[in-house]
């Protein structure tokens, strides 16, 4: 089964996610079963995030104060962000195990 092609898309809340075309191109050489299971983990997270009340005193953040957010499956690593202003889960990178092994490798 081919997975559905990574492009900004619209969940069933009122969150829409979006790729950044490097990420995307990531995604795209994974295994078509990985990119189901890891579009519908994403496709939850908006879901939750969409049940959670917008607040002005909150932002979403990573629990060591980086900017973005993390997701994992497996090796697979996937940076990201979400926006309560624009209602927006934004996928900024994407690590394969190759390339976490080569990162790795230089520190």
């Amino acid at each position: 089964m081919t997975p559905p092609a990574w492009t900004d898309w619209l969940t069933g809340s009122f969150f829409r996610i979006r790729i950044a075309p490097a990420a995307a191109e990531k995604l795209g050489q994974l295994r078509a079963e990985t990119q189901l299971r890891l579009r519908q983990m994403l496709q939850d997270i908006a879901e939750l995030a969409d049940l959670v009340p917008p607040s002005t005193g909150r932002a979403w953040t990573a629990s060591d104060g980086s900017s973005l957010l993390q997701l994992q499956l497996g090796r697979i690593n996937v940076r990201y962000s979400i926006s309560e202003a624009t209602r927006t889960l934004t996928i900024e990178h994407v690590i394969p195990p190759d390339d976490l092994e080569d990162f790795e490798d230089v520190g």
